[in-house]
């Protein structure tokens, strides 16, 4: 008979301790896990923004930034130093200009074989990404092109090929849509030509054929030129009527009526009318006479029923432009671009027209086939249409092809094509997209991408970590250690391999120091606490005297309308019964009654009344303070509404001469949030990452953009507590004083 093992209660015992243990494990240490990636996370964030302030620091000495993290903090540490020191000794200063010596440096390098292969892979596996082509004069190009295409339509001529053109040599790739790649240069070319757009051949390849075969005849063909007769049967044009359409043809036409000329006794007196008959008859006698009669007459019957004869000119000119504006507008509403030829868009206008009351009106695309051989398209010749023309033939089809030497060598023209741009970038030069370069290979067409100068520096990293066989983040100094062993194995190609020392010589920095850098350097590296404390305050409810106005109160208070008299010769304020009325603040009145301007006729008067308004009492303005036998003048001051004022702003109020007086005075307890500050030194470790402990990625453009990125570039993992892991992915970057963390 087995044992039983759980009938055991110290078993049992150790069982339940072991599992709440698991259980409170698998709970508290994931957090704890979370929470230490927190302070990592964190912390390295606070030290790549340490290091963007110290940078600023180091231009505001040195006017540039520096990639090099052992140099920042030497500039920044050794200046704040240097004045402390001068500070304890009145003979000497440290301020204006200074020379801070940057030490020689040897390096040991291994210049090997295997060395040389992966400085010619990287170079050749950044030059692919600029997509490099054989750069070729116009002429050519067309000619390469061309014999390309008449290949392609012979079938199976794709992929990569070679062809021979001029006695030269070339490989290029077709791709298996080499013929839309050609077509696209065609349709490109139409939709400059006439602005209006095609999927057809037949439709755009004539018309740009016939352009293109009148440019290269006459170069200095220029300015609007008609074509017709280059087709030879029908083309089809797609469009697709809204079902908003019938709704623009009124709107559309609405328009033309601005083109007639009516008397103006007629136009005054027939009005909309008048316009709505002779846009009807303008219409059948323009559709009866194709052109544009210069009068009409109309035919109007008036109220008593006898027939009046109105005339009307037409504006012909203008009347041609608003048609034609008007045919455009609807062809452009038919098709989405503008009417190549008045021809076409009437033959498409004319077929929506008939169409209007198909149910798939603003559904379904509509095909036309247009005889095309009575067409005239009127073309504007620029000067830059050839320039053009090769243009779209590079970015449609050269580009994508490809097209390159036969005998090119790769591997060199690599490393002087991507040296020769990077040395651009570098010097700030604004060399992106599609560039020529020059080089002793070859000419090339490239495409510098924005990325590229991040790609080169990304390449020297990689190539200065392979020579030295040590991590290098610095991309300044692995570009100018990878470019001195360049030079120094083409100089001596024979004995300049394996282990070498590279020799950096010594330098010095020139720095500016200003007589605020203490300061500064105090207050930039601070670390802000924010606090609430308590204290006590005061506040003051006060007014403004506006000034004194002039009254008297010689008058009967029953001729005024506004007052109701009342028993026991009491008096109730209506309103009603002014003209207007100002709400206005007199001291001189009690805490319960309320004061308004009342405007009636030619006088102003100042009425102060109770709640339930009653009439507490009542005065008239004048204009004079002068004491006559007949006037009682008295004065009202007249002060602002109420405001409340602080502890600091109390002494500022009563200096003003406007100042009226304080009305009470509160006491408060108040809370106010304060921020107190910390300082700490920049010091080495804070230009390293808190997980990999190497340097952050200090990154420098046009003298001017900064940015220090984490060195970690994929998630770490590191195995904690046995079974738990910790992961630490990178910890963003700081691009131009930006946040990426912040977004």
């Amino acid at each position: 008979m087995s044992k039983d093992v759980f009938a055991n209660h110290r078993t049992n015992s150790i069982i339940i301790i072991v599992l709440a243990v698991l259980f409170v494990s698998v709970i508290y240490l994931p957090k704890t896990i979370w929470d230490d990636e927190a302070e990592l996370r964190d912390d390295a964030r606070f030290r790549m923004n340490a290091v963007s302030l110290a940078e600023k620091l180091h231009y505001q000495l040195a006017k540039s930034y520096t990639t090099d993290h052992e140099q920042l903090l030497m500039v920044v540490s050794n200046v704040r130093d240097s004045l402390l020191a001068a500070s304890m000794d009145t003979n000497y200063s440290y301020y204006g200009a200074q020379r801070i010596p940057l030490a020689a440096k040897s390096v040991s390098v291994n210049y090997s074989d295997e060395y040389k292969k992966l400085y010619n892979e990287l170079h050749l596996e950044l030059f692919k990404t600029l997509e490099p082509n054989h750069s070729m004069d116009p002429k050519s190009i067309n000619i390469v092109l061309d014999s390309i295409r008449t290949l392609f339509e012979a079938g199976n001529y794709t992929g990569e090929q070679s062809l021979e053109i001029d006695s030269l040599a070339l490989n290029f790739i077709v791709s298996d849509k080499y013929d839309i790649l050609y077509q696209n240069i065609k349709t490109s070319m139409f939709n400059a030509l006439t602005t209006s757009y095609t999927k057809y051949p037949a439709f755009s390849n004539p018309l740009v054929n016939a352009v293109m075969d009148s440019i290269a005849k006459n170069p200095e063909l220029s300015g609007r030129t008609e074509f017709g007769g280059i087709y030879d049967g029908a083309v089809r044009v797609d469009f697709i009527i809204p079902a908003t359409f019938e709704d623009n043809l009124g709107k559309t036409l609405q328009t033309l009526k601005k083109q007639f000329i009516f008397d103006s006794y007629d136009s005054a007196t027939y009005g909309d009318t008048l316009y709505d008959m002779a846009l009807e008859e303008f219409l059948v006698v323009n559709d009866t006479l194709e052109n544009i009669p210069q009068y009409m007459t109309l035919m109007y019957m008036d109220t008593s029923g006898i027939d009046i004869e109105i005339p009307v000119e037409v504006k012909v000119g203008d009347m041609e432009a608003a048609i034609a504006k008007r045919r455009n507008n609807l062809y452009k509403r038919l098709t989405g671009y503008s009417e190549p030829s008045p021809y076409i868009s009437e033959h498409v206008i004319a077929v929506a027209l008939d169409s209007l009351n198909s149910p798939n009106v603003g559904l379904d695309s509509i095909h036309l086939d247009i005889d095309l051989t009575e067409a005239t398209f009127n073309i504007n010749i620029h000067n830059n249409i050839s320039e053009y023309f090769y243009k779209v033939s590079l970015e449609q089809a050269y580009y994508k092809t490809s097209v390159n030497l036969k005998d090119l060598d790769w591997e060199k023209a690599a490393i002087e094509v991507v040296e020769f741009i990077g040395d651009r970038l570098i010097k700030k030069s604004d060399f992106l997209r599609w560039q020529v370069v020059e080089v002793e290979s070859d000419t090339f067409n490239v495409n510098v991408y924005d990325e590229f100068l991040r790609g080169y520096d990304d390449m020297n990293l990689k190539l200065a970590e392979k020579l030295t066989g040590e991590f290098v983040n610095i991309h300044d100094y692995a570009r100018n250690l990878v470019g001195m062993a360049e030079d120094l194995a083409s100089i001596d190609s024979l004995d300049w391999s394996g282990a070498q020392v590279i020799d950096f010589p010594a330098d010095t920095l020139l720095i500016d120091v200003f007589p605020t850098y203490l300061a500064e350097y105090d207050t930039t590296f601070t670390i802000a606490r924010d606090t609430v404390v308590q204290i006590n305050d005061s506040t003051f409810n006060g007014v403004w005297y506006r000034g004194k106005v002039g009254v008297s109160q010689d008058f009967s208070l029953d001729s005024l309308p506004f007052l109701t008299p009342l028993a026991n010769s009491f008096y109730q304020y209506d309103f009603n019964g002014t003209d207007s009325v100002l709400a206005l603040n007199i001291l001189e009145k009690s805490d319960t009654a309320r004061v308004e301007k009342v405007f009636f006729g030619m006088n102003e008067y100042v009425m102060i009344f109770t709640g339930d308004s009653l009439l507490e009492n009542l005065f008239l303005l004048t204009n004079s303070f002068a004491e006559f036998d007949s006037i009682q003048i008295d004065s009202l001051s007249v002060v602002s509404e109420e405001f409340v004022a602080g502890d600091t702003e109390k002494l500022l109020f009563m200096e003003k001469d406007s100042f009226g007086g304080w009305v009470d005075t509160t006491i408060n307890l108040k809370y106010v949030k304060k921020q107190l500050f910390s300082h700490y030194y920049f010091e080495d470790e804070l230009t390293h990452c808190t997980v990999t402990e190497l340097p952050y990625r200090i990154t420098v453009r046009n003298n001017v953009n900064l940015s220090i990125e984490s060195p970690i570039t994929h998630p770490i993992e590191s195995r904690r507590y046995l079974f738990f892991t910790q992961v630490d992915s990178t910890h963003g970057s700081l691009v131009d004083g930006e946040e990426s963390w912040a977004k």
